[in-house]
């Protein structure tokens, strides 16, 4: 089950106009969250940032060239540091 936490997050981001999050495996969201804890509202919010901006596909290339070159994709980093100046834990 998800965290209360993660409802709210997926609640606030939506009324701000952003659009429904595209699917995702469960087990993606797993893998993340094994590097980026749900307790965390970053976290939290990096996740509902990169499922909206991002599909499926576009993430795994993502992690795919960064495996490869090292090199971040810019939509991941703009989503983690909107989240980390969202929310200073």
């Amino acid at each position: 089950m998800r965290s209360p936490l993660i409802a709210l997050a997926a609640l606030t981001l939506a009324s701000c106009g952003q659009g429904a999050p595209h699917p995702y495996p469960e087990a993606a969201q797993q893998r993340f969250e094994a590097s980026c804890p749900s307790d965390s509202q970053v976290c939290v919010c990096t996740w509902d940032q990169l499922t909206r901006t991002m599909t499926y596909d576009e993430y795994e290339a993502a992690l795919q060239r960064f495996r490869e070159t090292g090199l971040m994709e810019p939509k991941v980093t703009r989503a983690r540091t909107q989240c980390i100046e969202r929310h200073r834990e």
